[in-house]
């Protein structure tokens, strides 16, 4: 069966939003079954991980995470490969009761396996503060 670039480009926003759902939830299963078993993350350090060290980051994430949303994503589907990217905005409950909000820019890159898409590789990198405050006052877009 084939569907159309806006078909994927939903079902990708969608995939997209699970996966952070299972980053809030720390869900390791659910991102297990997101991810390919090749899957591969890159932080801004440059450093490398396989999946299942992706994983066990994310359960190591200290404190409560109480949100992970997507700012100003964009979807681009290339046959079978999709490409989603924008700002990833956490808020995290610490043990000590303060809050935290960390934002970060991604780009995951899905590919359709068998008919199934899943997340292939992963990068992320600090969003500066500088950009943190013009962000929130700009204008829509």
């Amino acid at each position: 069966m084939s569907t159309t670039s806006t078909d994927d480009t939903r079902t990708l926003t969608e995939l997209e939003g699970h996966v952070m759902r299972a980053i809030q939830t720390k869900d390791l299963e659910a991102i297990k079954s997101l991810t390919t078993e090749d899957f591969i993350y890159r932080g801004a350090d440059g450093a490398e991980m396989n999946r299942d060290a992706f994983v066990v980051g994310i359960a190591e994430i200290p404190g409560h995470i109480t949100s992970v949303e997507a700012e100003k994503m964009k979807a681009h589907v290339f046959g079978d490969t999709g490409v989603l990217a924008g700002i990833q905005r956490s808020h995290l409950r610490m043990t000590d009761g303060s809050e935290v909000t960390d934002r970060v820019y991604f780009t995951d890159v899905w590919q359709r396996r068998d008919g199934k898409w899943l997340m292939v590789f992963a990068h992320s990198s600090p969003v500066p503060p500088n950009d943190v405050q013009t962000s929130e006052t700009a204008s829509p877009q």
